[in-house]
């Protein structure tokens, strides 16, 4: 075990010991692959984190929604060796099931027949006349459900009708339990709730101004330092908090307008602006500061001018931006915040090959987690 410090997502849950005693605390909830491989855990009292790796401790579960992880050893690859995983218990019975996801996000489910792991796994088999048919199943998984459960002939038809899926194969597991067991014990199904905040999704409508200033190149350098101007525009920001939720990508859809002057004729346009980046936000502390960048698809969608001969090019300017500002928490949770934001971006003319604009802006928004 060690002691480590970063960015979590704490959830109430429990370990439980090598000698089966358990402590109660908060566990970091992550994505599956993530889970599988550390319990990262904090007493209530004293706050302090250890990571416990598999056969560190017997297991842990989340009391909020029921998910429960054991330490077992499986073998994926026969020419691999045994890899020490924690497996997420599905159900606890006289051969009970578990479930994990591959670093490549492949399912793969065990059955416990004793001592035994019984992988079950779905790759396709090669479409080939064989000895086994199965209703047309072609289906490893099939097979090798049939094998695990042969000491129960009942149940062969259920079997060809289960899909690859964590109810059909719950419900296969706890029905092989009831028609074995002499004994009344019950069958434990270690129920999940379904995580509803696995993706969060925060909107962002804002106002700010925009000033935008134009290199020599552009009209021959005749133009004007161009006026102030207004930029309106939405900001949505998604993350995984299971993943790292300080991490966001970034929609923006943005307008503004960009007017100048040579000293004798007017030129003005309305750009559209949407921008698709990455957002790193500091998690901790009452402010949350964050940086950000990413690539500017600026679309002059209006071109107005007294200059019969000239006017601003109706065209996409492509580019890039890059920002920094302060989210503002209004609410205990965290689901509303102020955000104050200052933003540099350069775009260009790919006609003319050269930087067409750039533009500094600063922008108040009012963030709103909808998801």
């Amino acid at each position: 075990m060690t002691t480590i410090q970063a960015q979590r997502n704490y959830r109430p849950g429990f370990i439980i010991t090598l000698q089966k005693d358990t402590i109660y605390g908060q566990i970091d909830f992550r994505t599956e692959v993530m889970n599988e491989l550390r319990c990262v855990f904090r007493t209530d009292s004293t706050l302090q984190e250890k990571t416990y790796n598999p056969f560190d401790i017997w297991g842990y579960r989340f009391t909020d929604d029921g998910k429960m992880y054991v330490s077992k050893s499986v073998t994926l690859k026969r020419e691999e060796a045994p890899l020490d995983i924690f497996l997420e218990y599905l159900v606890k019975g006289i051969k009970s099931l578990y479930y994990m996801e591959t670093a490549t996000g492949i399912p793969v489910y065990f059955i416990e027949d004793g001592d035994r792991l019984i992988k079950v796994d779905a790759p396709k088999l090669a479409e080939k006349v064989t000895t086994f048919q199965f209703k047309g199943e072609i289906d490893r998984y099939i097979p090798i459900l049939h094998y695990a459960f042969s000491d129960c002939p009942t149940l062969k038809s259920q079997i060809d009708r289960t899909q690859f899926n964590h109810k059909s194969l719950i419900k296969l597991t706890k029905k092989y339990h009831y028609a074995m067991c002499t004994s009344n014990e019950d069958c434990v199904e270690f129920v999940a709730i379904k995580d509803k905040n696995r993706v969060q999704i925060r909107l962002m409508p804002y106002g700010g101004i925009m000033q935008y200033t134009l290199p020599q190149e552009t009209f021959s350098g005749s133009l004007k330092r161009p006026k102030l101007s207004y930029l309106l525009g939405i900001n949505v920001a998604v993350s995984s908090k299971r993943w790292m939720s300080s991490i966001s990508g970034i929609v923006d859809l943005s307008f503004s307008r960009l007017a100048t002057t040579d000293g004798t004729f007017n030129y003005s346009g309305t750009l559209f602006s949407p921008q698709f980046g990455l957002r790193y936000t500091h998690p901790k502390g009452n402010v949350h500061p964050f940086v950000g960048f990413g690539a500017d698809m600026s679309v002059m969608i209006t071109s107005d001018s007294n200059n019969e001969y000239q006017k601003l090019r109706r065209v996409g300017y492509p580019g890039y931006y890059a920002e920094l500002g302060l989210d503002i928490p209004l609410s205990k949770k965290k689901k509303q915040a102020l955000n104050i934001r200052f933003q540099f971006k350069n775009i260009r003319d790919l006609e003319e090959k050269t930087n067409f604009a750039y533009g500094w802006s600063g922008t108040v928004g009012y963030t709103l987690q909808v998801h």
